[in-house]
């Protein structure tokens, strides 16, 4: 009846069992949060009652909820619509399942301000370990407003799951489902190795880093061809655009991380013939861990296709 893992119940606060990550749930008699709902089944039991299985998904796993006695309100939820829940774990003949108490679609002002990374839907990740260093990044901001910077990007939006399932390029580095994904988390370890960024440099870092591809998610398509936008527009031109909201925020808290932020993104590479020259080590290493990536992927991948 479900695909919930059997954990024993433990004793849990109030605070604990508000917003928890779905792969913890089973821990819980009951829980309640926000979470992407992601599709949804209608089915009848033994006396033709209806009765609907809804999928909820976050950053830890996706699960099943059974929802009785709303039927009509169930039938008119989107997909990838944004919901309150409140559930109670119940048991029948040994199975242990998720039963829905209370359900409510949360209007997109109210959901930006409530949801966090692990908003993200892990179904669309084709590779789930990915995501997870994704989150492992995010929760190593120091910065509450860096991080609410990645939610307000990332979250909510299709541009989240175009990112979790869109390639990096379509012949060279990273060409394949969750690609650039994989690249943007390699380019991030890639500058923490040297271990010689500290503090708000670090967290620029690293959010930089984590968007500095994200255009491609307009460009390129799940299936690896150029889009009509991306016929004529560059993923770079692109970036500002897709974080326009998110920078407007940022700018009432951290103004300076938002300015260096934009400049990193956009400053020159050398030996070009315009814009900007980086101004900040990290403009500089960013676009070296870029390269080294791209190219050591796409190195690894033409030698295993040779062999």
């Amino acid at each position: 009846m479900t695909n919930l893992p059997q954990t024993q119940l433990i004793p849990a606060t109030v605070e604990q069992s508000i917003q928890p990550l779905l792969a913890e749930v089973a821990s819980f008699k009951r829980f309640k949060g926000a979470y992407s709902l992601v599709g949804s089944t209608e089915r009848y039991d033994k006396s033709g009652k209806a009765y609907w299985i809804i999928k909820l998904s976050d950053i830890s796993t996706s699960i099943n909820v059974y929802c009785f006695n709303m039927n009509e309100y169930v039938e008119q939820l989107a997909c990838n619509a944004i919901v309150h829940i409140e559930a109670t774990l119940k048991y029948v003949d040994g199975y242990q399942y998720v039963r829905c108490a209370f359900l409510q679609r949360l209007p997109s002002n109210v959901s930006r301000k409530v949801l966090s990374i692990n908003s993200l839907p892990s179904c669309y990740s084709p590779a789930p370990e990915t995501l997870l260093q994704l989150k492992t990044l995010v929760d190593s901001l120091s910065s509450r407003h860096l991080t609410r910077f990645m939610s307000d990007v990332l979250v909510g939006r299709d541009i989240g799951i175009y990112y979790l399932q869109c390639p990096a390029s379509i012949r060279h580095h990273h060409s394949f489902a969750g690609g650039l994904l994989a690249h943007s988390i390699d380019v991030a370890n890639k500058l923490l190795s040297e271990n010689q960024l500290k503090g708000a440099e670090r967290d620029i870092a690293i959010v930089a880093a984590l968007i500095h591809d994200i255009g491609k998610t307009r460009t390129l398509s799940l299936t690896g061809h150029r889009t009509h936008l991306g016929a004529v527009v560059d993923h770079d031109e692109l970036t500002l655009e897709i974080c326009a909201k998110a920078f407007v925020k940022l700018d009432k808290f951290e103004p300076q991380s938002a300015v260096m932020l934009r400049h990193i993104l956009t400053c020159a590479s050398p030996g070009s013939r315009c814009g900007y020259e980086a101004i900040t080590p990290i403009a500089s290493k960013l676009q070296l861990a870029d390269k080294a990536s791209a190219s050591m992927h796409f190195t690894t991948t033409t030698l295993a296709q040779i062999a």
